[in-house]
């Protein structure tokens, strides 16, 4: 956990919400000089209320939903804003009243102390294309989610179709429309598909409009994670907007830890009594890594018998694991030297680089 040091002689907590925000101004004792409902999330109002701290102001807020448009208008209006760790932050400030204004007081009077766990405030030029990632990722679960709809009807009318994975699309759709021998279920087959068929083309446009970019902003980064073995290009955009600057991570630890790829240990009396922690990180740098794994076994030959001799003293869901971590401390090192891939080094856990 990382703890923010405040620099300014007045501090700011906000409770922002969908429709308004309740902001909270002490001075260096603690005393409260400002405590509002703003509604409709005015940000010029609030810029009238601090005027007189302004020139010496840091604010704060939860990592909440929609904390985007508050971090820009701090950015313009020339204010230090801190993004604070929801989840770390919840656990110091856990009270048994609780409400906006006790919220945003206690959001102030942590910043005053440099007790606000702080995180990440990703860079304003890359959150829309990494927004662009994320949803063309939701449109291929959700195309995934309806090809296996198929199969469950199929199923559920006591019918199966043979080598069903081996077939073209096409032939695929009209086999399985085949098969139902219902006309409202044929007609279903047929509206799935026509949806089906539109998330295949928007999935490849959105995929069109991200390489355009990262190819013109990123193509040092872009080129380097492709040398990896089992990431191609959806892997590497995945990667690249998830991490964004390579620079903020101190350590490989550090991006390991965020990647979700180890837990924390609840410890007492010098003992371990347990796991913590399994859903803190970026969960989608997790499926990334893993993905490229389960990829990589399959493609290279060093790294299958790699996985194999893993599983011998471990299941394979350890291995993979295993697995995972060590590359994504490969792509630490990798990123932040802009060197390719190496598999010497990836099979000496990168001593050398290190």
């Amino acid at each position: 956990m990382r703890l923010y040091q405040t620099e300014t002689e007045f501090n700011c907590g906000i409770d922002l919400h969908a429709k308004c925000m309740y902001a909270c101004v002490v001075d260096p004792k603690g005393e409260v000089l400002v405590h509002r409902n703003i509604k409709g999330n005015d940000f010029e109002y609030f810029l009238k209320l601090v005027e007189p701290y302004r020139h010496d102001l840091t604010l704060c807020s939860e990592c909440t939903f929609n904390w985007y448009w508050l971090a820009d208008a701090c950015e313009d209006a020339g204010i230090e804003f801190v993004l604070a760790h929801a989840l770390y932050l919840r656990a110091i400030h856990t009270t048994k009243k609780k409400n906006d204004k006790i919220d945003s007081e206690k959001i102030a009077q942590l910043l005053r102390t440099n007790m606000i766990p702080y995180a990440y405030v990703y860079p304003r030029a890359m959150r829309p294309l990494r927004t662009v990632v994320r949803t063309r990722m939701n449109y291929v679960w959700l195309r995934s989610e309806m090809l296996g709809k198929q199969t469950c009807r199929l199923m559920a009318e006591g019918k199966q179709l043979t080598k069903m994975p081996q077939l073209p699309r096409k032939r695929w759709e009209q086999a399985v429309t085949e098969l139902h021998t219902d006309p409202h279920l044929r007609a279903l087959v047929t509206s799935d598909c026509a949806i089906i068929h539109e998330l295949d083309r928007q999935i490849d446009h959105l995929e069109r409009v991200i390489m355009a970019a990262a190819k013109k902003d990123h193509w040092r980064d872009l080129h380097v994670l492709l040398s990896v073995p089992g990431i191609g290009k959806v892997l590497a955009m995945t990667i690249l907007f998830e991490i964004g600057e390579i620079s903020r991570f101190p350590r490989h630890q550090d991006l390991a830890s965020y990647a979700r790829l180890v837990r924390g240990t609840v410890a007492s009396a010098g003992k371990i009594e347990g796991m913590r922690g399994a859903k803190m990180g970026n969960g989608h740098l997790k499926w990334a890594f893993k993905e490229a794994v389960l990829v990589a076994k399959r493609a290279h030959p060093e790294i299958r018998a790699m996985a194999q001799r893993l599983e011998k003293k471990h299941d394979r869901a350890t291995a993979n694991a295993i697995l995972a971590h060590r590359l994504a401390r490969a792509i630490y090192y990798m990123l932040k030297h802009g060197m390719t891939f190496s598999m010497e080094l990836f099979s000496k856990k990168l001593r050398n680089a290190a």
